[in-house]
């Protein structure tokens, strides 16, 4: 793998940005999770349940554009990797979990934004689940949204590697140890 970019995708409070974080910290390109929290374009960075409930559709265009400008963004040279903590992929596979509709464009900019085949994917693990002011679901709506992804990254023909549920500098030598790095 070469000029690649990869996702670490999962389910709510699998690690994912954990691992994120670290591989950012060893000086690899990486964009972090997009979300209605941690937004500067959303009003005062607070974003409640109900909100988010009534809004599905207006936050999800909002993510799905800034993940794709996140992929357009991405400055990768020859035997660069550039990591994403989640992709457009996972903001169709929330539409999915909540039996929304999105727009059928949204399939041919995946389809054109091809990321690395491999997908580097964070199972459920109760041990580390933690419920915060950002993370809305429970772990049994974790559950299912993980069913949901898992289906929804097969849909787009990627490969899910399973990180091990282990410690983080241990997850992040797993992905670097696959990429060759």
């Amino acid at each position: 793998m070469k000029n690649e970019r990869i996702i670490i995708s999962g389910p709510p409070g699998s690690g994912k940005t954990e691992i994120i974080k670290k591989l950012d910290q060893k000086g690899f390109q990486c964009f972090f999770e997009v979300n209605p929290t941690n937004t500067s374009h959303m009003h005062d960075q607070v974003i409640s349940d109900k909100i988010i409930r009534n809004h599905k559709q207006i936050l999800s265009l909002h993510i799905f554009n800034t993940r794709k400008e996140q992929y357009y963004s991405s400055i990768i040279k020859k035997g660069d990797f550039t990591f994403y903590d989640r992709s457009m992929i996972d903001v169709v596979a929330y539409l999915d979990y909540w039996m929304e509709e999105y727009p059928d464009s949204w399939d041919k900019t995946i389809e054109e934004c091809r990321y690395a085949n491999k997908v580097f994917y964070t199972p459920n693990w109760k041990e580390i689940y933690v419920k915060s002011p950002n993370r809305h679901e429970t772990f049994t709506e974790a559950k299912l949204i993980d069913l949901v992804l898992r289906k929804t990254y097969l849909k787009f023909n990627y490969k899910l590697i399973e990180v091990p549920k282990l410690a983080v500098k241990e997850r992040v030598e797993f992905i670097l140890n696959h990429i060759g790095v």
